[in-house]
């Protein structure tokens, strides 16, 4: 315990990221890099006009989404669900599942809490045939 030191940081001056096929910017907070094996916390403003994102599933991480701003639309085994301001979500490990800006809503603000940390993104065909065809996504 003794080599964990306490993090703090500020959210304007985290480093910052941009997201997958062009969807928006991450802000990282908290992750391994900060010294956090447990929980990744980051921030990302999705583009309004980004789309659903991909269809993935995290193998060992549980996952939360917490609207800040915008509507987040997140589908879960094909179930599409609309999360506004202050709506949280809970995925845990293994379920597949997609979320993106649901669009016309300007971009959408979502805190972004993983447990464990660690690289876990296993994106699949469909929410049909869930197989895994990137593992380096």
């Amino acid at each position: 315990m003794a080599d964990r030191k306490p993090f703090f940081t500020n959210i304007n001056e985290a480093p910052t990221r941009q997201m997958k096929l062009g969807r928006g910017t991450g802000i990282k907070l908290i992750n391994e890099e900060t010294g956090s094996p447990k929980v990744d916390v980051h921030l990302n403003t999705i583009n309004d006009d980004s789309g659903p994102g991909e269809i993935h599933f995290h193998q060992h991480a549980d996952n939360v989404y917490v609207v800040l701003d915008g509507v987040l639309e997140v589908v879960v085994e094909g179930e599409r669900h609309l999360l506004k301001k202050d709506d949280v979500g809970f995925i845990p490990a293994g379920v597949v599942h997609s979320a993106g800006s649901a669009g016309g809503h300007g971009p959408t603000r979502v805190l972004e809490i993983y447990a464990p940390a660690g690289f876990d993104f296993h994106v699949v065909e469909s929410f049909e045939n869930p197989v895994e065809i990137d593992a380096e996504s």
